[in-house]
């Protein structure tokens, strides 16, 4: 497997289609490999990668409880997706779904007491988790991919809007 100054020197830089194209393939890639990671470092607590973002969102994204249409907005899914998800997270003891008190139409998801001390449980390990998956990148690269991250993410959305 070639090393990091290896692959930088098969790419060409002077063509900035082909250098975008390879962009879109190494998000896809790290994706992959990320999710595999996260699968695995959930696996004994039986909570999938999809279930990890929901939880993440659930609890950063919202100050109130959201319903499941918000979740899935938030999430670029299905309601169904996300009802699935909410189902065996319910089952799990993580998050209740209730209903709405002034729709009784609106199901909100609201994260459980469980919920907050498992993530409490596992703080110290997903700091470590989190910084193996940066280890190889200075602080200021961080900082700049987190910049470029946030564009990204912002275009996405609007493009995404505008395909659906």
């Amino acid at each position: 497997m070639m090393n990091y100054q290896e692959r930088k020197k098969d790419y060409d830089f002077e063509d900035l289609v082909e250098m975008k194209w390879h962009i879109i393939v190494l998000i896809f890639l790290i994706q992959q490999r990320w999710g595999y990671i996260i699968n695995k470092k959930f696996q004994k607590d039986h909570i999938t990668t999809k279930q990890w973002l929901m939880l993440i969102i659930l609890g950063s994204a919202f100050s109130s409880p959201p319903s499941m249409q918000e979740v899935a907005e938030a999430m670029s899914t299905t309601h169904q997706n996300v009802k699935q998800l909410a189902i065996r997270l319910e089952n799990r003891g993580l998050l209740k779904i209730e209903r709405d008190p002034q729709n009784r139409r609106i199901l909100r998801l609201k994260i459980t007491e469980e919920c907050q001390m498992f993530w409490q449980n596992r703080k110290n390990d997903d700091i470590k988790s989190i910084n193996d998956l940066f280890s190889g990148l200075k602080e200021d690269e961080v900082k700049m991919l987190f910049e470029i991250m946030i564009k990204l993410e912002y275009l996405s959305e609007n493009l995404y809007k505008q395909h659906k």
